[in-house]
């Protein structure tokens, strides 16, 4: 399912691929965040970082 997010947000044009980067790099941050403080991962940050790295590698192949 994810896949199929990724595929869509890849082919938008409304989604900017400086907006996927910074959003990956907060979630990256809510991440570290929690290992550090030994909490259990978010899953939705985890599955959401996954989606927006999946739509930048397929914006960046042209695998759309």
């Amino acid at each position: 399912m994810p896949i199929g997010i990724a595929r869509m947000l890849a082919t938008d044009d409304a989604v900017g691929s400086e907006e996927l980067e910074a959003a990956i790099l907060y979630l990256d941050d809510k991440l570290r965040d929690c290992a550090l403080k030994d909490e259990p991962v978010p899953f939705l940050t985890y599955r959401n970082k996954v989606i927006f790295q999946t739509t930048l590698q397929l914006r960046y192949s042209n695998a759309v």
